[in-house]
């Protein structure tokens, strides 16, 4: 995308602070106060959602086209770990009440997935992601409130098998052990 004069690691340093900034900027209560006034509540989280989204798959793509740095090897354990911790993030998102399990499921899927991949580039991108996720568990604390239903949990259970089925096409590398 932006790899011309800058290299991999600008790219990747510029979807950082793309990110970051998409996140940081808005959190301002005047500006977020008048995007709301603007476009609605809804239009609001609405286009903050998308943004977001499309930024953080920036992000994965340019961590993916940085300089492969070694630092560990995770082997199949590392494959395994994210397998069983996934469902529990996607658990954590769909079941609690609020932003404390969207902030939550993305701690789980930051945390594993940093363990499994061993690489200065991934590091840096999960070791932060996890950072950020942290940091938002500081403010909206941890989940405390569920909605368990039966209409819930097919939802945990499509997004879990969509996301494994998508994972190899739109990251590049199958999740499953083997």
């Amino acid at each position: 995308m932006y790899r011309g004069r800058m290299g991999a690691w600008g790219e990747y340093i510029l979807a950082w602070a793309c990110f970051l900034g998409a996140h940081v900027i808005p959190a301002a209560r005047p500006l977020r106060g008048w995007l709301i006034g603007r476009i609605g509540r809804r239009g609001y989280l609405a286009a903050f959602s998308l943004l977001s989204l499309v930024l953080l798959y920036w992000l994965i793509k340019a961590t993916g086209r940085a300089p492969f740095v070694p630092l560990w090897d995770a082997g199949m354990a590392g494959r395994w770990l994210v397998n069983l911790a996934m469902p529990l993030a996607i658990l954590s998102v769909t079941l609690a009440v609020g932003l404390p399990g969207l902030v939550s499921a993305f701690a789980i899927w930051s945390a594993a997935h940093l363990i499994a991949n061993g690489d200065l580039s991934h590091l840096l991108f999960f070791g932060g992601m996890l950072i950020f996720a942290l940091t938002g568990l500081l403010r909206s604390g941890l989940p405390g409130r569920f909605r368990v239903t039966p209409l819930r949990i097919v939802a945990a259970v499509v997004i879990w098998a969509t996301l494994l089925h998508l994972h190899p096409l739109v990251i590049g590398v199958s999740p499953l052990p083997g």
